[in-house]
């Protein structure tokens, strides 16, 4: 980096550039010119993609300050802040709608169904038994199926959703 940056010079908000210096479990290290902040893995990305999936030692970077500790010199980054949170576009365009899903997991917490990239939604436990037109299907892995988008909470990131019979039964 060109610049020399001290950590009284960072405040919460800053968008700076820096260059990946090591990537570790929990996130990644990033020198952002004469002082080092920490991206934790959750601020990566807004999918849950790992760490190494994304970012690469010697990339550069475009982060925002969360958190600048002047006196511990700890400075907190965000790579996801910069992009629009996908789940709220996915709610605008999407709430009430019919969508084409990919069954992800069955277990005993439900049914979860992939609806977009890296967004994932609860088919409710009381709907998921059997598919409509065929009371005798059970849903597994990496099955295609429809479902109608019945609810969207952004803060807790959930999504609920319904079995549908096709794109056409939308009401």
């Amino acid at each position: 980096m060109t610049s020399h940056i001290t950590p009284d010079h960072v405040h919460p908000g800053d968008i700076l550039k820096g260059v990946v210096s090591g990537i570790v479990d929990f996130g990644a290290y990033v020198d952002l010119g004469g002082v080092e902040g920490l991206i934790d893995r959750l601020e990566v990305s807004w999918n849950r993609q790992e760490v190494s999936a994304i970012l690469h030692v010697g990339q550069e970077v475009t982060v925002q300050v969360l958190d600048a500790d002047v006196r511990h010199g700890a400075i907190r980054l965000s790579l996801r802040a910069l992009f629009p949170d996908p789940i709220l576009e996915f709610a605008r365009e999407k709430l009430g709608a019919i969508v084409p899903a990919r069954i992800s997991y069955t277990g005993p917490i439900g049914v979860l169904a992939e609806v977009a990239d890296g967004l994932t939604g609860l088919i409710q436990p009381r709907l998921q038994e059997t598919s409509p037109g065929d009371p005798q299907r059970k849903l597994r892995l990496g099955d295609h199926v429809f479902v109608e988008v019945i609810s969207v909470n952004s803060q807790e990131r959930r999504i609920g959703l319904r079995l549908s019979a096709s794109p056409s039964a939308t009401p």
